[in-house]
């Protein structure tokens, strides 16, 4: 536990003196219009996420569980992506029938 603490203490000084030196470095006009990309990027994926679950599209996410469309078979929880459309994207491929649906359960045809 002291060793947990030690490198917590250490790491706190390490941010503060790279934020000093970062402030020393860089201009607050330019840290500032990082900050509004950086932020106007985050809020306009809030958004994306916002309404792509209201409308179920593929920013979305969906948190309940899934079954086939074919043979009703729940998917299971932890997904093993076959294709990079479901790495990127979610879904998944039926083990029993082999059907691919998208992470709302929806059927996907090629």
């Amino acid at each position: 536990m002291r060793k947990r603490g030690v490198g917590l203490v250490l790491s706190l000084v390490l941010f503060a003196v790279l934020d000093e030196l970062l402030g020393l470095l860089i201009p607050d006009k330019v840290s500032d219009v990082a900050f509004a990309v950086v932020a106007t990027g985050m809020l306009i994926g809030l958004v994306l996420v916002v309404h792509g679950t209201s409308v179920r599209n593929r920013w979305g996410i969906n948190s309940e569980q899934v079954n086939c469309p074919r043979c009703h078979a729940a998917a299971p929880r932890v997904r093993k992506p076959k294709s990079r459309r479901e790495t990127l994207w979610g879904g998944g491929t039926c083990d029993k029938c082999g059907c691919e649906v998208d992470k709302w359960g929806n059927p996907i045809t090629a």
